[in-house]
């Protein structure tokens, strides 16, 4: 703690401040009128007016404290009048000098401190207006300026006193000097009673502005002359009290005409000192004064006590609306300022609208009247960002304006209403008449402050307004829950979502909650009780989710949370929100039950499964299925990081092609890689896997590990069994299909009919068969990526043409007219000429296949988007529903039985939609069942 140090000048300050009259003296109306304005403007618990004495800091006027001083040495203040400036302390605790004052560390625990000196008329600092608060609070620009106002204001009046007691000196002073002396600053007089002549010192011309010689013969009848009518009654009054003996001097304060035309103050003082033998007053001496500067001082003092004065009856007003303490505002501000109009407006884009107006009948104006902004006087000020003054418009650089032609005010006064720092509109006041004299200082600020204190209560009525909205559609229930030392509990406010929660009204439940714990789940209820009173025993969050009986009869989940508060007659009070979480409860519920449901399918899968960090491929979790072909124990593969389960040789390449892909995409594979076991031998996997995220963000990766041993091995034997297809099988089926047609062909002569009919049979039979053979060796290629594909830009047209003529011999059979419409006939495509011809063909001959006799087969080329699709469309029986997912799939017969007309291998459309893929293009159909179907290739149009 640093102890406050004396002023240089100490000795000159304590005796001002002696001289001042002040200390121990009983507390006074004038100075504590600004204390309580002081904690109302800036929202401060504590207030004063402090005097530095010898060792102590005396409280003139203290709003807040029960004490009347405490010692210099712990004082804030003894610190403040070292400099004129104010003195500011945000947080006490992070400043050295105050961190362990007493007052800090205990009552009343100053944690803000903003001080004002308080200057004698001699310039010495004797005090300070402080504000005190509880916790710590920025102090802006704008707050220092008015607590520098105030604080001027509190001066004023401990100067003033000091020249009252100036005065009454001097009035002793002049009992014991009769008259003054020539050359002093105060003009003296001298007044036969009983004949009217009068003997005035040059001063006291000057005061008027005249030299002495100006206004000789000098008589009574001069000063009555330039004395001011309206001061002469009172004038006369005094004098003759004083004559009568009823009060010991005349002293009075009047206005002077001045040589110049404008009134002057002085104040005259004046005693008899001779009488005539029968008692009548004969001489009279006094003094004249200039106290212009004076009394303009005291107007201004009374003017700005008068406008604290409005200000203060306004904050302490404890009016409740809101509408009529602003009408009272604005009709106080009007009476303050002699102006007849005076409206709040809000300023919306360029629209300026009358919120509130105080003016007389007949003036035109009424709420909700908008007009442009750029046609008020409000446009000005706003331009300017500050307050303004027009004393004049016809005289001022505004008179060009379009509001002075449209609205023809001569005085204007106005201050922004600020909300959140944002301009929300204007408090002006204005007339007709021009403002003689001007708009004071005081004026101005009143009007600002004014403006201020408007702003703020518009802004409590906007919160109060979107508070009450807010409430009213929160979803749930807004409460204060309140449990009494006897056990008993109540809500003594819930916002009307209670409706909804417990099917009571905020009514019901400000006098006794048991209805609403009626409402609970009797499952739930002794955990709701037993919550809530652990909560009341620890002071600590009550948070709970329960069911309650809801309106259709069912019950609802719902979760409440609130912060309980500890008040002086030991009862608990809790502040919080009940909301409806059913559908979240549900779903978690269920979502848990699916976990449950996914935990059995993941250790039961017969694919091994990992869970594995995306950062060090460390695991996480696997299934037995990953865990049984690695030979490893659960525990060993647990620490055994994942990368030690790839061959060494290509574990770097697999990783990195791993991660990118996970990078770029959130997942990689499927891979086919040798997994390695625990021994050192190996088995094919198939590897592909998901990036994930934790709940707290961790990066994760799904893994699934297939075994493939068996794949393999069927593999093979496929292979196997193609090559043998392949080598015995194809050359002598070819051998035998030769055969059969010669002889079928009537090469060996005419054979007998039932003979000729069974070789037929076996020549389409072995037929079939060799197409077969084709068609497996050529899906084989396909699928192993072993078919050559020649792509190239070319015409597609031609090789569409090629396609219709090979099969139209086929056509024809089968009575079958086949029409090619060919829409773009200079398109080019990069294909391989056999393999489109191959797959359209596919197409073509099953149209043809499937198509009733005489009926049409149409080819067309069409453009879909930027691709050519060359369309085949039948009158056949359409695809059946149940069939279309497979059509494309090996093997796949809408119709598989023995008995039906057409046969066919079942892998045409499994080629075609191979050799498309392989040229990067795609094949498809549309079909209504019943009415024929349109198959489809399309390719990619050459650049």
């Amino acid at each position: 703690m640093q102890t406050p140090d004396f002023p240089s000048h100490e000795q000159a300050r304590q005796s001002a401040l002696d001289q001042a009259g002040l200390l121990d003296s009983s507390p006074e109306e004038r100075f504590d009128r600004f204390t309580r304005m002081a904690c109302k403007m800036f929202n401060v618990p504590i207030a004063l007016v402090s005097l530095i004495d010898k060792n102590r800091q005396w409280f003139k006027s203290c709003q807040g404290l029960a004490v009347p001083e405490t010692p210099r040495d712990i004082s804030f203040c003894g610190h403040a009048i070292l400099h004129s400036d104010l003195f500011i302390i945000e947080d006490t605790l992070h400043d050295d000098r105050f961190s362990d004052n007493p007052l800090v560390k205990e009552a009343p625990l100053i944690r803000f401190y903003a001080g004002a000196p308080l200057h004698s008329s001699d310039g010495y600092r004797l005090g300070t207006l402080c504000l005190i608060d509880r916790k710590p609070r920025a102090f802006s620009d704008e707050d220092q300026s008015l607590l520098r106002e105030l604080a001027d204001c509190v001066e004023r009046e401990i100067n003033l006193q000091a020249a009252t007691e100036f005065y009454r000196d001097l009035k002793q002073s002049e009992r014991r000097t009769r008259a003054a002396i020539d050359g002093t600053r105060v003009g003296t007089w001298e007044w036969n009673v009983q004949t009217g002549n009068t003997v005035f010192n040059e001063r006291w011309a000057q005061i008027c502005g005249y030299r002495l010689e100006e206004l000789e013969p000098v008589t009574i009848q001069t000063w009555l002359n330039l004395a001011h009518p309206e001061d002469l009654p009172e004038s006369e009054r005094l004098l003759e009290a004083h004559f009568a003996g009823k009060i010991d001097e005349y002293d009075y304060r009047c206005r002077m005409r001045h040589k110049d035309g404008h009134w002057v103050w002085t104040h005259d003082r004046g005693r008899v000192f001779e009488w005539t033998s029968d008692g009548k007053p004969l001489k009279m001496y006094g003094t004249h004064a200039d106290i212009t500067e004076e009394m303009r001082n005291l107007e201004l003092i009374q003017e700005q006590n008068t406008a604290l004065g409005i200000l203060n009856d306004l904050a302490m007003d404890p009016e409740s609306n809101d509408e009529e303490r602003i009408r009272k505002a604005l009709r106080l501000g009007a009476d303050y300022l002699n102006l007849p109009l005076a409206i709040i407006s809000e300023i919306t884009s360029d629209v300026y609208t009358i919120l509130w107006f105080d003016a007389p009948a007949g003036s035109g104006l009424q709420q909700g009247l908008s007009f442009p902004l750029s046609d008020t006087y409000c446009s000005i000020m706003v331009e300017q960002n500050e307050s303004l003054a027009i004393s004049h418009m016809g005289g001022s650089p505004y008179r060009n304006r379009p509001c002075y032609d449209q609205f023809g005010l001569e005085s204007y006064l106005a201050a922004p209403i600020q909300l959140h720092d944002r301009l929300f509109g204007t408090l002006n006041f204005s007339s007709p008449s021009e403002r003689t004299g001007g708009f004071s200082d005081t004026e101005i600020t009143f009007v600002r402050l004014l403006a201020r204190w408007v702003g703020a209560v518009i802004e409590r009525k906007i919160s109060t307004q979107t508070l009450s909205k807010l409430v009213e559609q929160t979803p749930g229930m807004l409460y204060q829950f309140q449990l009494r030392p006897d056990g008993t509990s109540f809500f003594p406010f819930s916002s009307p979502g209670i409706q909804g929660i417990y099917g009571v009204t905020p009514e019901e439940a400000q006098e006794d909650a048991a209805p609403a714990f009626a409402k609970i789940h009797p499952d739930d209820l002794g955990t709701v009780s037993d919550s809530i009173t652990a909560s009341a025993e620890q002071l600590t969050l009550w948070q709970h989710q329960y069911r309650v009986k809801w309106h259709d009869g069912g019950w609802r989940w719902v979760e409440g949370h609130a912060t309980p508060e500890l008040l002086a007659d030991r009862s608990i009070r809790w502040h919080g929100y009940i909301t409806d979480i059913d559908d979240k409860k549900r779903t978690e519920l269920a979502l848990q039950e699916s976990e449950q449901e996914l935990r059995r399918l993941f250790e039961l899968s017969p694919i091994g499964i990992a869970l594995t960090d995306y950062r060090t491929a460390s695991f996480v979790d696997f299934n037995d299925a990953l865990l049984k072909p690695t030979g490893y124990t659960r525990e060993e593969l647990m620490v055994t990081p994942g990368g030690r389960l790839i061959p060494t040789e290509n574990f770097e390449e697999i990783r990195n092609a791993a991660i990118t892909a996970l990078r770029e995409t959130g997942r990689f594979g499927p891979i086919e890689q040798e997994i390695k076991r625990r021994n050192g031998s190996t088995y094919p996997a198939l590897i592909q896997g998901v990036r994930i995220f934790a709940a707290s963000g961790r990066p994760l990766v799904w893994t699934l590990i297939e075994d493939i041993s068996e794949r393999k091995k069927i593999e093979r034997m496929k292979n196997e069994f193609i090559s043998t297809v392949s080598h015995e099988l194809r050359t002598p089926l070819t051998s035998i299909a030769g055969s059969l047609g010669l002889i079928a062909g009537g090469a060996l002569g005419k054979l007998p009919e039932q003979i000729q009919r069974m070789v037929t049979i076996a020549a389409r039979n072995s037929d079939q068969l060799k197409q077969l053979i084709d068609d497996l060796l050529d899906m084989e290629k396909l699928v192993s990526g072993k078919m050559t594909m020649r792509l190239r830009a070319q015409l597609v047209s031609p090789v569409i043409r090629d396609t219709i003529e090979r099969l139209q011999t086929y056509a024809v059979d089968r009575g079958i007219t086949v029409r090619f419409e060919d829409r773009h006939p200079e398109c080019n495509a990069v294909i391989d000429h056999h393999r489109l011809e191959q797959a359209l063909a596919n197409l073509l001959s099953n149209a043809i296949k499937f198509s009733p006799e005489c009926s049409e087969v149409i080819v067309a080329t069409s453009m879909n988007g930027n691709h050519l699709r060359i369309q085949v469309s039948d009158q056949g029986p359409g695809i059946p529903e149940a069939f279309r997912p497979r059509i494309f799939q090996k093997f796949a017969q809408a119709d598989s039985s023995d008995t039906r007309k057409d046969r066919g291998t079942g892998l045409g459309l499994a080629i075609t939609r191979e050799i498309m893929a392989q040229m990067h293009g795609s094949v498809g159909f549309e079909s209504v069942e019943g009415q024929g179907a349109t198959f489809w290739l399309e390719t990619q149009p050459a650049l």
